[in-house]
């Protein structure tokens, strides 16, 4: 097919009578490529948007870079090949300049060795070509991003977010191991999936198109198996993806705590899920989740530590729950901050949104048990087994209106058994 050239530097947006226009709504998305003709193929591709969406185009990083000086945009999209300056450069500077920006990367075929050294300042990745559908939906979702959160402070501090600390212990274990010549890629998994912060990364990376997935790995494990050893070894001394949590002013038994009732939570919302007779994908979920669905906990402790240590004494003194301390202190919740950071890395909606009510669940469906249910029982759960005094009560309307309030009983069942298994091999 043959596309008819148009001039590069043309700012535009097209309705679907092919006639230009913006309104108080417009979204601005700004592609980079080296090569003209490929962002010729991009403007046929998506000749069907909104009229709200303005797109431009550059073929080069400094040409980009300018433009981004002049407008407000809501995405970059680059090609991991610029002539002037790699991909990893010109998203590091625009996460330094304009960190709202939601920063995609995209390789037209497998390119892992140029995926590794974009995936810190990169948010999602994509392998093209795609269709305009999948393309379409991935710029609407990251449309989408930029208004959920009240609080600018925390839409920018968690947008700079390239990777979240990781418990020492777990951090030095993996450096150590990737000198072991004769390490596996699954032992590799095994160290990974102890803890919350190299979970979340290693799923985001090996679900990225970068990699050329076509199916979602839930497993730390069999993400770590798909990648292979140099890939990981790749990721955590060359690029730099891993980071440990050093000295932050919280006591180290607070990271270790959340990461042993992240890890708990995670396996019990998944068993509870299957006992309910949810589909795989949906116990893929609510595992995933459930091991996540404290990381907006981990993004306040370890950027706001003195005002989060203070807090959780407030909360403990005043007898709040977490979430509503967080909502007095930050005006956000973990919840909402965790399902925020997740969507900006490409999560899948059921996981962020899991995240988002899991203190909530009949928010993401009054009408059928989901991930969410199974994320606010198992956390509630392990919470009365630790006798901390952090409330997390069950919603006991909610599992009423479904017909599960009788299932509490076996609901601790399976938190007894799925808690003995992860002492048994060392999970906690």
């Amino acid at each position: 097919m043959t596309v008819e050239r148009t001039t590069e530097t043309q700012l535009f947006s097209l309705d679907e009578a092919g006639q230009h226009g913006v309104n108080e709504q417009t979204k601005r998305i700004l592609f980079v490529d080296e090569d003209p003709a490929f962002l010729d193929g991009l403007k046929v591709l998506l000749r069907q948007v909104p009229s709200a969406w303005q797109m431009s185009f550059r073929t080069t990083a400094r040409d980009a870079l300018l433009e981004l000086d002049s407008n407000d945009f809501d995405v970059i999209a680059t090609g991991v090949r610029l002539s002037d300056m790699g991909a990893h450069e010109l998203l590091s500077e625009v996460l330094r300049r304009y960190p709202l920006v939601v920063r995609i990367a995209f390789s037209r075929g497998m390119q892992p060795e140029l995926a590794i050294r974009t995936v810190n300042p990169a948010h999602q990745y994509l392998m093209v070509p795609c269709d305009a559908a999948r393309l379409r939906k991935t710029l609407e979702a990251a449309f989408r991003i930029r208004t959920m959160l009240v609080s600018p402070r925390l839409k920018t501090l968690i947008s700079r977010i390239t990777s979240l600390p990781s418990l020492p212990a777990v951090h030095d274990k993996l450096i150590s191991s990737l000198n072991d010549p004769e390490i596996s890629s699954r032992a590799l998994g095994e160290i990974i999936a102890k803890d919350v912060a190299l979970t979340s990364k290693i799923l985001q990376i090996t679900n990225s198109s970068f990699f050329g997935l076509y199916r979602y790995i839930a497993s730390p494990s069999e993400a770590a198996v798909y990648l292979g050893v140099d890939t990981i070894r790749a990721l955590t001394l060359s690029a730099g993806v891993f980071a440990a949590f050093r000295q932050t002013g919280l006591p180290r038994a607070f990271i270790e705590k959340l990461q042993a009732h992240s890890t708990v939570t995670g396996t019990v919302a998944g068993a509870i899920a299957n006992a309910e007779g949810l589909v795989k994908r949906a116990c893929d979920t609510s595992m995933v989740a459930g091991l996540l669905h404290d990381i907006g906990k981990l993004v306040l402790a370890s950027n706001y530590p003195k005002e989060y240590s203070d807090m959780l004494t407030r909360a403990g003194k005043d007898g709040l729950s977490a979430s509503e301390a967080e909502q007095q202190c930050f005006n956000e919740t973990h919840a909402e901050i965790g399902a925020y950071l997740l969507w900006l890395w490409g999560f899948p909606d059921p996981v962020c949104s899991a995240v988002a009510y899991h203190h909530q669940p009949s928010l993401c469906s009054a009408e059928h048990f989901t991930a969410a249910g199974a994320i606010h029982i198992a956390d509630a759960l392990d919470h009365e087994a630790e006798g901390t005094g952090i409330i997390a009560e069950m919603d006991k309307s909610y599992l009423t209106s479904l017909g599960l309030a009788g299932r509490v009983s076996e609901w601790r069942g399976i938190w007894v058994e799925q808690t003995r298994r992860a002492e048994e091999v060392g999970q906690l």
